[in-house]
């Protein structure tokens, strides 16, 4: 009863996935067009575009298939915190004339300045949440409680002291956040990019710590988290200590950042980790499916219009038959290939079936019957225990 109880909890949780990867999507749509309709070109914010969207495919498929971890709600969070300075900056600029007040705020967060602080949320989340909760959601020990908490102070405290430097928070409106005393002080920027150093090489050390203690399989997927958020973490610091930091940096470091749901994928995929091989498989059956059906409807319905103007009906109606009648083939074939590919266990469940209905069909012997059948459930359902009931005969 408490298993189905959480079952169901976990799929009541899943769907706000789709409605968090929608909305983050909508509000990077919302930048590209702003940033189009400004007269930027796209081309120039591809790598950091490129780099929402792998935050936001990886989020998704976490925060859909384990709901209750709260990696995958956390990949949804970072694109969501860097988008949604767009549509802040346009609403500010909305109600600049009626609520300068309210836009001043928006600006405060929203409007893309030199001297922005926005970017520290989303990155401080990124360097140090995820790697002391990567890969089952919880920090290694006990003990990393206390520096989970240091962390998100450390996140709070700097980003507050960094919003305030700025005298303009848009041109023309003052930045009412603006402390004199703090950018006069040098010891703001100081203690602030200090004591997140250590947060995000503290955050590194957990995975270290997690590593040493971990199986071969886990291992093998932290392997890959660690090299990921060590580069990441090098490449940040040293482009804070550098004095005449070179124009390429800002792509290494964007770069360095793309390696984190990258390294998560990996992890995914090739070591089965979540157990999401279903999804993806489900996922590209479907997408394949729908792409082949709509070609062949588009084929179809073109021919025929060329062929014979007058007819556009008897176009539509023929496609829409053919189109229905290669779904089903094409489902079958498309979720055989792929299950043999991404959803491996399921592929040789199915064949392990097949083999003992075949055997079944073809020689059944009621000798070796009991033995098949055993050998069947254990290798697709891999029980603890297992037992079989066969009643005696009376004679």
């Amino acid at each position: 009863m408490r298993r189905g109880s959480g079952y169901r909890g976990d799929r009541a949780l899943a769907w706000p996935a789709f409605l968090a990867a929608a909305v983050v999507v909508a509000m990077l749509i919302v930048t590209i067009v702003a940033s189009a309709a400004a007269g930027r070109p796209v081309a120039d914010a591809a790598p950091f575009l490129i780099l929402l969207t792998i935050f936001v495919v990886v989020g998704w498929l976490l925060s859909w298939k384990r709901p209750r971890n709260p990696i995958g709600w956390l990949l949804l969070l970072i694109p969501g915190l860097f988008t949604i300075g767009t549509p802040a900056t346009l609403l500010g600029e909305a109600l600049v004339d009626h609520a300068p007040s309210v836009s001043a705020w928006l600006f405060w967060y929203g409007y893309d300045r030199e001297d922005t602080w926005s970017w520290l949320p989303p990155i401080g989340l990124l360097l140090t949440q995820i790697p002391l909760r990567f890969p089952d959601g919880a920090v290694p020990t006990p003990r990393w409680r206390w520096f989970s908490w240091y962390t998100i102070t450390t996140l709070v405290l700097a980003s507050v002291a960094l919003s305030t430097l700025s005298v303009e928070v848009y041109p023309g409106i003052p930045n009412r956040a603006h402390v004199p005393a703090l950018v006069e002080n040098p010891l703001t920027i100081l203690v602030s990019f200090g004591a997140l150093a250590i947060a995000f090489v503290g955050s590194l050390a957990s995975l270290v710590v997690r590593y040493r203690r971990a199986g071969t399989v886990e291992r093998a997927q932290l392997r890959w988290m660690l090299w990921a958020v060590g580069l990441a973490v090098a490449i940040l610091i040293t482009s804070w200590v550098t004095p005449d930091p070179w124009m390429g940096i800002t792509g290494i470091v964007l770069v360095s950042y793309g390696l984190i749901p990258v390294a998560i994928a990996i992890a995914v995929l090739r070591y089965r980790l979540y157990e999401i091989d279903r999804i993806i498989s489900r996922t590209a059956t479907y997408a394949i499916v729908t792409a082949v059906a709509v070609a062949i409807y588009a084929v179809i319905v073109t021919s025929v219009a060329w062929l014979l103007p007058d007819a556009t009906t008897l176009g539509v109606a023929l496609a829409t038959l053919v189109a229905a009648a290669v779904f089903l083939p094409v489902l079958r074939v498309s979720r055989r290939v792929l299950d043999r590919r991404f959803n491996r266990a399921q592929y040789d469940a199915e064949r392990v079936v097949d083999a003992f209905g075949e055997r079944l069909r073809t020689r059944a012997d009621p000798h070796t019957a009991a033995s098949d059948l055993t050998a069947a459930v254990e290798r697709t359902l891999e029980p603890s225990v297992l037992g079989l009931w066969t009643r005696e005969r009376n004679e």
